[in-house]
């Protein structure tokens, strides 16, 4: 699109808080932004007054067109925003790595009995979050030190008799009517503050019921009481106290080098630091660190579930009232940022700053060691494939019904050895009803390849339907013959193999024998990792399509 059409678009736009997608001449998503003002925010983009970084120059110009949704609200805005570069990955957003693994503590209180689990996304405006963790097995140990002090259950529903976990003392009878739902609840608060870093208040309210039990001679109670106390006061013991004054904040610091950064948090609360969770941010080429403290800290507090009144961040940033903004919003508090520059503040700055070196360095050196075992995968794959070039973009495709109900098929994307996402496609069966992988998958070929057609030289390089280098499809000889009989059909010369679940068996057209890799191989490892994920995806849309067929 032109640059004259493009200004026509943004004085169209709305004066209202929303999100914003730059795309490029392929409509890719290259860019995802939010705004208080949509027009006045994009517009800014086009001013040639204003002097630009680098990076910031090379995306306006690739904007050929500008989508955008509108929100009710900046914190609307926000959590919008971070689920749209979840989903695209855009090259110019820095993003945050694994973040899809991260993981939260979640008290659902949409069930009889309140529940306890953990999570890998919000999902419940009925349920309170905790975290993000980047440790599954601090989350882990977070819950087995929970349920010794504050028993809970796990089941949903009051029932005749008590769980297993009663006659262990790891649950209060709650799933029996031993103790009442209301009296339950008063456990679910304990556990909150605990979670929320609140240890003090928890051993005050604990004291004043220890008290209260031993004055009505419950000897029984009070001792149960007393134990969670001592629990409690161990824990106290091992958290280091960093500010005398009983002060809650967290403390954030940025470390960049290339397209890496990292960022530590360190949460204090009430003087005590109770965490330090280390993040790795990827596309941060270019970026200043400013953008990429910005970024982190939009991304991060979007489903941090504890936010303090006090952030403390290594410098002063450029327009920080708009996130101050955006988080008093969301918790109906005033949030400051503040950078201090020297003084106790300014040391656990510092004492965080050298986690996020030390973080970044070991994630560089994963990524690296990781890039290599993929390089040498992809090198294995195109010798023993007999391959004219390095496979360095594989579809993989799988079919998943019930005898024929809710039919579905996946296409899913690999590029350099790792999930493109934002490429996936799910294929709802339209010509059959009956159960017949070998037509389901003509069918969803066709519809795949339909999209290159006539087009298929011009068919560009950043497309998602683009041509792959290697096809891989879930199954044997009938399966690749279907493969082979769609290409053929449509002039179309990809490499093709079917891949056999039973003895993981790798069928190659014109070959009368399969091909097996031996079991340490990197070429196999790569292509189960890719098979499977086709897997997984086809089943996902299939069960998502047989509940909504149950429910209707």
């Amino acid at each position: 699109m032109a640059l004259v059409t493009l200004k026509k678009n943004i004085r169209k736009l709305p004066i209202s808080p929303g999100v914003y997608l730059y795309r490029n001449s392929s409509g890719e998503v290259i860019y995802v932004g939010k705004a208080k003002n949509l027009r006045v925010r994009v517009r800014s983009y086009f001013l040639q007054s204003l002097k630009r970084q680098p990076r910031t120059e090379q995306l306006v110009a690739n904007i050929a067109a500008i989508d955008y949704v509108l929100c009710d609200t900046e914190v609307e805005s926000l959590m919008l925003e971070n689920n749209l570069i979840k989903k695209y990955q855009p090259h110019y957003n820095v993003l945050l790595r694994d973040d899809k693994n991260y993981q939260f503590i979640k008290i659902d209180y949409s069930t009889q009995i309140p529940s306890i689990a953990t999570v890998r996304k919000i999902d419940s405006k009925k349920a309170k979050f905790f975290g993000p963790y980047t440790s599954g097995s601090a989350v882990r140990n977070t819950l087995r030190l929970l349920r010794h002090i504050f028993p809970y259950c796990l089941e949903a529903r009051v029932g005749s008799r008590p769980c297993f976990y009663y006659h262990l003392g790891r649950c209060p009878g709650v799933c029996a009517g031993i103790v009442s739902v209301q009296d339950y609840q008063k456990t679910m608060n304990q556990i909150e503050r605990f979670l929320s870093g609140g240890i003090q208040p928890t051993l005050k309210e604990l004291s004043r019921q220890m008290n209260d039990a031993a004055a009505r001679k419950l000897f029984e109670k009070a001792a149960r009481i007393r134990d969670q106390i001592r629990a409690l006061q161990n824990i106290l013991e091992k958290q280091k106290i960093v500010s005398p004054r009983g002060e809650t904040h967290d403390v954030i610091s940025v470390v960049a080098v290339g397209s890496l950064a990292a960022t530590t948090v360190l949460q204090i609360r009430a003087g005590r630091l109770i965490g330090s969770e280390n993040f790795l941010l990827t596309n941060a080429k270019g970026a200043t660190e400013e953008e990429i403290l910005r970024a982190f800290l939009e991304k991060y507090y979007a489903e941090a579930s504890d936010i303090p009144m006090e952030i403390d961040i290594p410098f002063a940033m450029h327009k920080i009232g708009e996130i101050t903004s955006i988080l008093s919003s969301k918790i109906h508090k005033k949030v400051n940022f503040l950078w201090p520059t020297r003084g106790r503040k300014r040391k656990l700055l510092k004492m965080a700053e050298r986690n996020a070196q030390e973080h970044l360095q070991k994630s560089a050196q994963n990524i690296q060691k990781e890039q290599a075992v993929i390089t040498q995968a992809m090198f294995e794959l195109r010798d023993r494939l007999k391959l004219r070039e390095l496979p360095f973009r594989i579809e993989a495709y799988d079919i998943s019904n019930l005898q024929g109900t809710a039919p579905t098929g996946s296409m899913v994307v690999f590029e350099n050895g790792k999930p493109k996402k934002s490429d996936y496609k799910r294929f709802a069966i339209r010509s059959l009803t009956t159960p017949n992988d070998f037509l389901m998958m003509e069918e969803v070929l066709e519809r795949r390849f339909s999209h290159t057609g006539e087009q298929k030289k011009n068919i560009r390089r950043n497309d998602s339907w683009r041509l792959p280098d290697l096809i891989v499809i879930d199954g044997g000889k009938g399966q690749l013959g279907v493969g082979m009989k769609v290409l053929r059909s449509m002039g179309l010369t990809i490499p093709i193999i079917g891949l056999a679940k039973r003895l993981e068996e790798i069928f190659l057209p014109q070959h009368a024998h399969a091909l097996r890799l031996p079991a340490d191989s990197r070429a196999l490892h790569m292509l189960q990792r890719i098979r499977d994920e086709a897997h997984r995806f086809a089943v996902a849309y299939h069960r998502k399509k047989r509940s909504k067929a149950l429910l209707s």
